[in-house]
């Protein structure tokens, strides 16, 4: 695909920021949305000189969806819509970015896919898409259902000839967890209420803050490696598989919920299975 044309949403830093550049080295061209374009330009000066296009554009708006249109209408279609934005808030608006947000790309480039009959959509998803730790309600919730609609979305469109990978990143070393929020209520507390101090929620709250500063040894992803590995993903066309989980961290976590799942089922078996009229 020499000539493909991407699309990655949240491309000023993170995930986002090193896809765009490897694409960009690939040979692809690629547009970038961000929700500041001069702050991407500073974070990403040369960008521009590379070829690659910024375009201001939030997923999480409630006129994206014609926004995109546009773009894709613009450019002739988009060949690879990598869903990378999302946000990591204790507030409503995680469903609006993390759900819909995806959604309204989807919908705004599908069209276009359809038409040419080929296309890639990219899913940068996370572990908390597929396990939900303490604290994380909120965040898991988004992220399970984002999964559950691109999963859905791999069957409908696969035979149309359009590919759905889901990325699910573990903690790599990008800006994402200095982002999170704490709600005001909780400020004094540091996160959480105090009925659940030296509880599970207080103890992940604790780590999810110790993040927000320079990042701890412990998290060792590289988002280029990272970058690199969707891009061969997509290039060489992952027929025979939909997840990708990427970091040891994030094969673990996966690796405990499929034994978790093993477990209940087994444990539950034989009720499970005498549920057929007599």
């Amino acid at each position: 695909m020499p000539h493909s044309t991407w699309l990655v949403t949240g491309a000023s830093s993170g995930f986002g920021k090193s896809l765009a550049l490897q694409a960009l080295a690939a040979g692809f061209k690629v547009i970038a949305t961000t929700r500041d374009v001069a702050k991407a330009q500073a974070e990403v000066p040369d960008f521009a000189a590379r070829g690659g296009t910024w375009l201001g554009l939030d997923p999480g708006s409630e006129d994206a969806f014609e926004q995109f249109s546009k773009v894709s209408q613009e450019y002739g279609g988009i060949d690879v819509l990598v869903n990378n934005a999302g946000y990591a808030f204790i507030v409503r608006d995680q469903m609006n970015v993390n759900f819909y947000g995806p959604l309204r790309t989807v919908k705004a480039c599908l069209p276009a896919m359809r038409s040419k009959g080929s296309g890639h959509i990219v899913l940068i998803s996370s572990g908390a898409g597929f396990i939900a730790r303490p604290g994380r309600s909120t965040y898991s919730a988004s992220k399970f259902a984002i999964e559950a609609a691109h999963e859905s979305l791999s069957y409908e469109v696969r035979p149309l000839g359009i590919k759905v990978l889901i990325v699910e990143p573990g903690a790599f070393r990008t800006p994402f967890s200095s982002r999170i929020r704490t709600p005001a209520q909780h400020e004094a507390t540091g996160g959480y209420s105090k009925a659940y101090k030296d509880t599970p929620v207080g103890a992940m709250i604790q780590v999810m803050a110790a993040m927000r500063g320079p990042l701890p040894s412990a998290v060792k992803g590289d988002p280029e490696k990272a970058a690199t590995a969707i891009i061969r993903a997509v290039v060489d066309g992952h027929d025979d598989y939909l997840r990708l989980p990427l970091g040891t961290d994030s094969v673990l976590a996966l690796e405990d919920k499929i034994g978790q799942l093993q477990s209940d089922l087994e444990k539950t078996r034989a009720v499970c299975t005498a549920m057929d009229v007599d």
